[in-house]
């Protein structure tokens, strides 16, 4: 989508620091997904197999007499030292390629490209988010760049070519090796090719917009450290903090997936389902389903839930066709009450079963874990969703409203560590 008129975007290549495999060997270990769907058995696991894992910067630990966040700004300087990271010598975009199965066994291929973009000024509508972002995460990823000075991880970004504009650009692996390949923990191979900063790219990117898919509080995190650094330096001229290391993947790559996020949840105090299902009448189609819970769901045209409880069954709830405003509210707009997971949280969990705003959910991406932990009675209930789709989530950028909470898991993520961009 075009940008508004006077906000100007600008993509670009960079000169990234990135680890040599001629030093430390396999990068299986070394390249990793985003801090926040790491475990602390992965953290450990991955430290062990390889000292210059990239998990020592994004999850350091304590050590003694400093910070977790100095302890990574040690290491950054010790994989520089040791010649573990070296820097390119001339400004470079990197083309990303990320294999991987979805949940049927079926082989998939999403293309990408690394490079930077300029921080949107706070009047500026150039980098759009669809989620609320909570300060002590911003805070805690804000004290870790004031350490290291660098972006260690890229932003997820979405951006709209349906004319294929950038095809040429992104096929120029093809016929030559990876400069790097990984294949990381959360079973995707990671194949990443220097290329050349390419000005029809940044020309290509210039007037338009895009659309967070997944790293709002980095996002978050780089212009508040941007404005501190201004307030400190008052430069006359753009500096290296004024951009933003970010991955670039069209909304139209046929390896985009978009994963639902399921939640499970204990029994509100004196839940009888029957009652409950009953109060769902009026907005609702409710129709037992004897297996296949989440095939039935995915397989119902529009808005479909799945409800699963440990003793009563599992239920399709069809929403019917009704007034979503009468139902939703009028405080959010209709990109946001086109959302199943709105009808989830305002129709059913609020409206219905009278539950706050702050319920407490285990949230599950694979709906057959979701189901098997209902059914060892670790969760009273369980509710499945359908994926939120890419045009819903810029539909909810654009108008500016935020999300529910997790609403989205896209996967893969984009591998933290592949390419570095110093802020100094």
């Amino acid at each position: 989508m075009e940008n508004d008129q006077g906000s100007m975007l600008e993509v670009k290549g960079f000169q990234a620091l990135r680890f040599s495999t001629q030093r430390i060997g396999s990068l299986d270990a070394v390249l990793v997904p985003p801090y926040d769907v790491i475990t602390p058995e992965q953290r450990r696991e991955l430290a062990r197999r390889n000292r210059y894992s990239i998990v020592n910067l994004i999850l350091a630990q304590p050590e003694a007499g400093v910070t977790p966040y100095q302890a990574a700004a040690r290491h950054l300087d010790l994989c520089i030292e040791e010649g573990a990271l070296q820097q390119d010598e001339s400004d470079s975009f990197y083309l990303l390629e990320q294999t991987f199965r979805d949940a049927a066994g079926a082989e998939h291929t999403r293309q990408g490209f690394l490079g930077v973009a300029r921080l949107p000024e706070n009047d500026e509508r150039t980098i759009l988010g669809h989620e609320c972002t909570f300060p002590r995460t911003v805070d805690d990823r804000l004290r870790l760049i004031e350490a290291m000075r660098a972006n260690v991880g890229a932003v997820f970004l979405l951006y709209e070519d349906p004319e294929h504009a950038l095809a040429s650009f992104l096929a120029q692996g093809r016929g030559r090796p990876p400069d790097a390949t990984a294949h990381t923990l959360d079973g995707v191979t990671q194949r990443l090719w220097r290329v050349p900063h390419d000005p029809a790219v940044t020309e290509f990117f210039r007037g338009k917009r895009l659309y967070i898919a997944d790293g709002h509080h980095r996002f978050r995190r780089a212009c508040v450290y941007r404005d501190r650094m201004r307030e400190l330096e008052r430069p006359d001229g753009p500096r290296r903090y004024d951009y933003l290391l970010v991955g670039l993947v069209s909304i139209s790559d046929p390896g985009l997936f978009v994963y639902p996020v399921h939640r499970l949840m204990s029994a509100p105090r004196g839940f009888q389902t029957g009652s409950f299902l009953a109060s769902l009448a009026d907005h609702f189609e409710v129709r037992a389903v004897e297996g296949g819970l989440a095939q039935a769901v995915a397989a119902e045209p529009g808005c479909a839930i799945g409800l699963a409880t440990q003793r009563d069954g599992h239920y399709l709830l069809k929403l019917e066709e009704v007034d979503r405003l009468s139902m939703l509210g009028a405080d959010h707009g209709r990109a946001w009450r086109d959302l199943d997971v709105a009808v989830l949280h305002r129709g059913i969990l609020e409206n219905v079963l009278c539950l706050e705003k702050a319920v407490e959910f285990t949230y599950q991406k694979e709906a057959s874990q979701a189901l098997a932990a209902v059914q060892r009675g670790e969760h009273a209930m369980a509710f499945l969703l359908k994926p939120t789709r890419p045009e819903q989530i810029l539909a909810c950028a654009e108008a500016g409203e935020a999300m529910p909470h997790k609403s989205t898991y896209f996967f893969p993520k984009l591998p933290s560590g592949a390419a570095i961009y110093r802020l100094i």
